[in-house]
């Protein structure tokens, strides 16, 4: 099982086989060590010595990821089978799987965006979000047939050329949806507006969910395709979060500001922050939605599953020569 440890003054004790949690001086949990895969931790608090010993003798990895999404660190015993799997993705920024993979990913993003459109159209008000819909559609069509000999650099910045010009699309046609008292423009990282904070504080949250993916799979969250030069960050993170965005991060959030369960006075205008209420509530929903269950093929699945599923194909695709699948919803 995975084991999930947020907020703060929470410690991690040892008691016979057991890894105990503790709050407060008050035993909140007790797990035999047998049955636990990973511990995540979000937040601040202790560890005692013996319970380091029990994870490792139990093989239990550790992992540390900051509310930005940003690994800090991961404690795990050695595994030299993962040797192999590192070398071959270390070549990934190399070699034309690479960047097989990154038109993969990117196509799958694509193909959310049209389709996240298309959801928030659904009873076709809006005549003019079917341009921006067409030309996503096209820019996938010019994606697909890119050529992938050549410079790996130059053709992935041509991926990213296209990445772009697809992006900029689909905020043109989310910016019909927004509220106009909640002032969106266009997208950008570094917000100083309402709904660019909120992507960026639900977007760390999933990048949390990507990075425990990563880590459980045997891979290096700092080696990744498209964004492989991004120094002193998870960039495999970067790579692999982006079919999810439009799923489970931008759909909630035009959701929270259209019902006004999020509104302008949740904005901190001194620091262009969110306020705290908000950004519990934004939590609470990104959680909720990628542990909601789904009908993916012919499966019932969560987004949680969905996710370890994208880094188990990348692995099966490195180690054994199959073929990278990404994940789209039709709506």
């Amino acid at each position: 099982m995975k084991l999930v440890i947020d907020g703060y003054g929470k410690s991690i004790h040892k008691k016979d086989n057991r890894i105990v949690i503790h709050e407060k001086d008050q035993i909140i949990d007790s797990i035999r060590a047998s049955e636990i895969s990973d511990i995540t931790i979000i937040g601040k608090g202790y560890m005692t010595f013996d319970a380091l010993d029990l994870m490792a003798e139990n093989n239990i990895k550790l992992i540390a990821i900051n509310p930005r999404g940003q690994l800090t660190y991961t404690l795990e015993s050695p595994d030299w089978r993962n040797v192999k799997l590192k070398k071959e993705q270390y070549k990934l920024s190399e070699n034309r799987l690479g960047l097989e993979i990154s038109r993969e990913l990117i196509m799958s993003k694509m193909k959310n965006q049209k389709a996240t459109l298309t959801t928030l159209n659904k009873n076709k008000q809006l005549k003019r979000v079917y341009n921006n819909r067409e030309k996503i559609e096209e820019t996938i069509t010019q994606l697909g047939q890119l050529p992938l000999n050549g410079d790996n650099e130059s053709v992935r910045m041509k991926i990213m050329g296209l990445e772009g010009k697809a992006s900029n699309e689909y905020w043109k046609g989310v910016k019909q949806f927004i509220p106009k008292e909640i002032l969106f423009e266009s997208r950008t990282k570094k917000p100083t507006d309402l709904l660019n904070s909120m992507l960026n504080y639900g977007y760390a949250i999933l990048a949390s969910e990507i990075t425990k993916s990563i880590l459980v799979n045997g891979l290096d969250p700092y080696c990744g395709l498209l964004h492989f030069d991004m120094d002193n960050r998870t960039s495999l993170t970067f790579d692999l979060i982006e079919p999810f965005r439009q799923q489970i991060v931008d759909k909630t959030v035009i959701s929270l500001v259209n019902r006004k369960q999020v509104t302008l006075d949740d904005m901190d205008k001194r620091n262009n922050t969110i306020k705290l209420e908000a950004r519990k509530l934004i939590v609470e929903k990104i959680l909720s939605k990628v542990y909601s269950t789904i009908t993916y093929g012919d499966e019932s699945v969560s987004y949680s599953d969905l996710i370890v599923k994208q880094s188990e194909n990348l692995v099966n695709s490195l180690l054994h020569g199959e073929i990278f699948k990404g994940f789209y919803l039709r709506w």
